[in-house]
């Protein structure tokens, strides 16, 4: 019996090895011959994919189309700096609170619900900020662009967090390519937004950079409701849909994603609101210094399937993600150039940074989302919507909570510090993230194999008809196996 049992336990321990990359279920053991083909999308992944792809293209085009012309339109209706700046800020902060929300609620809804709602959210509140053109007094004015981007941030933090869910549940053998495609999309609107937005503002005035945005997103939103399959049709029933948010966001390899996620929108953030007057000394036109800016973005879009690939190829992700803290680190070194270089700012040193700004980005947040599920699932949680969504709104929350911080925080530093004094509190974080990944690097191998040591007992505990408790698991494999 004894003999029987550890060569069982040999066999699941075998087969249960940690991917570092692709998820796969941990309750239900694939065929062999499942397993060695590589599959192809269907159908329904392509109509999802091409759906999500372009509702995070809409998204991002919808969130960035007013940055070249609202601060002036809102400082002709009498409204301050630090006010305006409130405004974008309060965005990515409603999305920070809502987010761990949002996770909580998929699975007493539907990710296809949250993602219809939060996508429609947007459409309509982006139709309503275009008519802020007709509110005269300071106080309406800066009071309802208040109210419309809290709500536009609620509809936000739907969207992204039903998102993640879905290429999360749908795209399991491939799901760091699916994320890096979407990231794509997003990052493509994002740069395409303030163009566009420019454009149509020269055209029309005010309004019509909302209104056009703002209908198509709405469009969007009609779409995905016919079309989009809804992902709990294909959800095993077996498994059950229970998630602890307290357990999953106080491990210490979540809060380690999480950090990597929020340093980098954290970066930039700061160069939202620094690098312009960084750049003022150059001279550059306006077509110059928006091409600045859209040159991390740019970088990171084209970057990030490549990213993808390798996660989905079972490479580390604490190890991709350590070598993007130290592009991200030689991106800052360079950016001032650090106080302690004996060198004035220079503008092809500056276009370097900013590329491997990119090229750094996409290597922590594609491994992050990517990381972090693999975790859950090393852990024990079920691969369930639940789980699903507690990973999809840490991303989403982390990465508000960096976009919040960083121009808040960079604009105080950039004036009572400089440029290149200020760029060195995000060298000094990067710095902690570092030595954070590194331990855990470290002692990865005790955790890989507690993974396993779980995850056989399960196999042999489901063998008997008795799932067990998380902390009946190590008791149980002892007890199966001294038997």
């Amino acid at each position: 019996m004894r003999d029987q049992n550890e060569n069982t336990t040999e066999n699941f321990s075998k087969s249960e090895k940690s991917l570092y990359g692709s998820i796969e279920a941990t309750f239900t053991p694939k065929p062999e011959e499942e397993v060695k083909k590589k599959k192809k999308y269907t159908k329904t992944q392509w109509l999802t994919l091409v759906t999500l792809a372009f509702g995070n293209f809409c998204a991002g085009a919808c969130v960035s189309l007013q940055a070249p012309f609202f601060p002036s339109e809102a400082e002709k209706k009498g409204a301050t700096a630090t006010e305006y700046g409130f405004i974008f800020g309060i965005f990515q902060l409603t999305i920070f609170v809502t987010a761990p929300l949002m996770g909580k609620l998929v699975p007493y809804t539907s990710p296809k619900f949250l993602l219809n709602s939060g996508i429609l959210t947007v459409g309509v509140t982006c139709i309503l900020f275009g008519s802020l053109d007709l509110v005269y007094d300071t106080t309406s004015f800066v009071a309802l662009a208040f109210v419309i981007r809290s709500v536009e941030g609620v509809g936000a933090a739907a969207l992204r967090t039903s998102c993640y869910t879905i290429i999360a549940s749908q795209f399991t053998e491939g799901i760091g390519t699916t994320f890096a495609v979407l990231e794509t999309f997003l990052g493509v609107g994002l740069i395409t937004g303030p163009t566009l937005g420019g454009a149509l503002y020269d055209l029309g005035g005010y309004g019509l950079p909302f209104w056009t945005v703002g209908t198509v997103v709405v469009i969007d939103a009609i779409v995905i409701f016919f079309f989009l399959p809804d992902v709990e049709k294909n959800q095993d029933p077996k498994v059950p849909e229970k998630g602890n948010m307290l357990k999953f966001w106080l491990h210490p390899r979540t809060m380690l994603y999480s950090l990597s996620v929020f340093t980098s929108f954290n970066y930039i953030g700061f160069n939202q609101a620094t690098l312009e007057p960084h750049l003022r000394s150059f001279d550059l036109s306006g077509f110059l210094l928006g091409m600045m800016f859209a040159l991390s973005g740019t970088i990171y879009a084209i970057t990030a399937p490549g990213w993808g690939w390798l996660c989905d190829k079972k490479c580390n992700s604490l190890t991709l993600s350590l070598l993007g803290c130290f592009i991200n680190v030689l991106s800052l070194l360079l950016i001032g150039p650090a106080p302690f270089f004996n060198t004035g700012p220079r503008i092809w040193i500056v276009i370097i940074s900013l590329i491997l700004m990119g090229l750094g980005l996409g290597a922590k947040l594609v491994c992050a989302f990517t990381g972090t599920l693999q975790d859950t699932a090393n852990r024990g949680l079920p691969p369930d919507l639940s789980t699903y969504a507690l990973v999809s709104s840490m991303i989403a929350a982390s990465q508000s909570l960096g976009a919040f911080v960083g121009p808040s925080v960079g604009g105080y530093l950039l004036d009572s510090l400089g440029f290149r004094k200020a760029s060195m509190t995000l060298l000094v974080l990067e710095t902690v993230l570092i030595i954070l990944l590194i331990i855990s690097i470290c002692n990865r191998g005790s955790w890989v194999r507690k993974a396993e040591l779980t995850h056989s007992t399960e196999k042999i505990s489901m063998s008997n008809g008795y799932v067990p408790k998380d902390e009946e698991c190590g008791k149980n494999i002892i007890r199966t196996i001294s038997k």
